[in-house]
């Protein structure tokens, strides 16, 4: 019975291991589904709708405020391709996306966000607009877009603030909006410096251009009475540099027999025994 009991039992585990490996394959590709759908569907909201515009128009005219007199050679954005308007506020010669999407008009990286094909320290700039919020991933991209900025490099990352009316509406892409202040200590964990911090949008999310634009008094007031309550944040950190401590090797040697005379400079002269 002992020896009968044995195969049965291997048979067991290893059909569980099997169950396991099979399971947890299909939760990885329907989050990956999941998340295409999503940035597809944001990607198109971007292209079409008034209210997608309007957000590109103002993180741009943000951006070139952020990004002037900022220079390097290489800007990366992690993104969809209605977004790549925002490298062009980096006066940076070479840009490129990285994207599920291919695109035309920007040197594309097709490639999901789970591992970035990136080499480390290999971007003075890395833009993450609102990437974070359509991924089921969110610390571990940031972690990855972190690994490939340069020493001294920026990262920019927008999102909607949850507690915003922006933050409150359901978007077609859906979204799992993050407070800025949990970006911030996921960059501290990191080794960045947070440099800068803006908010934007206060205005209600009204697709109707004439009255979103009657309400563009709104942004005035929001930014000197509420500050913190806009419907989109900015924030650019650095990636700090930390000094190497030099090891001083304390040298032990004897001398023995040999005196310095203090009066002939240069002059050695050895004792004799």
């Amino acid at each position: 019975m002992i020896f009968r009991g044995m195969p049965q039992t291997r048979k067991t585990v290893h059909g569980k291991i099997w169950y396991a490996i099979v399971t947890n394959y299909s939760e990885d590709r329907k989050a990956l589904v999941h998340s295409y759908r999503a940035l597809q569907k944001w990607d198109q909201w971007l292209a079409q709708q008034f209210l997608g515009k309007s957000l590109l128009t103002e993180e741009r005219q943000l951006f070139d405020q952020l990004l002037k007199h900022r220079y390097g050679k290489h800007a990366l954005l992690i993104g969809v391709p209605q977004q790549q308007e925002l490298l062009r506020a980096a006066d940076i010669p070479f840009h490129s996306l990285l994207s599920p999407f291919s695109s035309t008009d920007q040197p594309t990286i097709e490639s999901d966000f789970h591992e970035l094909p990136i080499l480390t320290g290999s971007s003075d700039v890395v833009i993450l607009p609102h990437t974070l919020e359509v991924v089921d991933n969110p610390r571990q991209l940031l972690a990855e877009a972190c690994r490939i900025v340069k020493p001294e490099g920026l990262i920019i990352i927008c999102g909607f603030n949850p507690y915003s009316i922006w933050g409150m509406r359901k978007w077609p892409w859906g979204g799992n909006f993050i407070q800025a202040r949990a970006i911030k200590y996921w960059l501290g964990l990191a080794d960045f410096v947070l440099e800068h911090q803006k908010f934007i949008l206060f205005r209600p999310p009204i697709n109707h251009p004439s009255l979103y634009q009657k309400l563009r008094y709104i942004e005035h007031i929001g930014k000197k009475c509420f500050p913190i309550l806009g419907g989109v944040y900015i924030l650019l950190a650095r990636a700090k540099v930390i000094p190497l401590t030099p090891i001083r090797m304390k040298w032990k040697q004897h001398l023995s027999g040999i005196r310095i005379s203090p009066t002939i400079p240069g002059h050695i002269a050895r004792q004799s025994k």
